[in-house]
């Protein structure tokens, strides 16, 4: 019984490693993305969602961030776009436009992210209003 509970214990700590460890290197590497963007828009509108790289080391990672919007509980992919660098790579910002097209109750999520060495990080969520 005892070794049944231990190797059920050692199989939950390995799940856990292996889905925190990126999460947590991203953070101690001091990589954040900020996305922002209008908190109302018209069903169909353009909008632009603008993301903010701080990369304390330098711009080492994928050329491009990705944006993914929230549908039926997963984040999708809807584009990506390359990243504008300044400060010897220690800053970046990226544009996106996308259509505003609801998921559930009249909101559509936005969630930018990016692909560096320690990981990959993910900025906050945007809400906007689908009127």
């Amino acid at each position: 019984m005892k070794l049944r509970k231990l190797t059920l214990f050692a199989v939950v700590a390995a799940i856990a490693v292996a889905i925190l460890a990126p999460t947590a290197l991203a953070r101690s590497a001091g990589v954040t993305i900020k996305l922002k963007g209008p908190s109302t828009a018209a069903q169909g509108a353009t909008i632009k969602l603008t993301a903010t790289i701080s990369n304390p080391e330098r711009a080492d990672g994928y050329r491009a961030a990705i944006i993914m919007q929230n549908k039926d509980g997963h984040l999708k992919r809807i584009g990506a776009k390359a990243i504008t660098w300044t400060n010897g790579g220690r800053k970046g910002t990226v544009a996106f436009r996308v259509k505003a097209a609801p998921s559930a109750m009249g909101i559509a999520q936005y969630r930018a992210a990016w692909m560096h060495p320690e990981g990959t990080t993910r900025s906050n969520v945007v809400r906007v209003e689908i009127d």
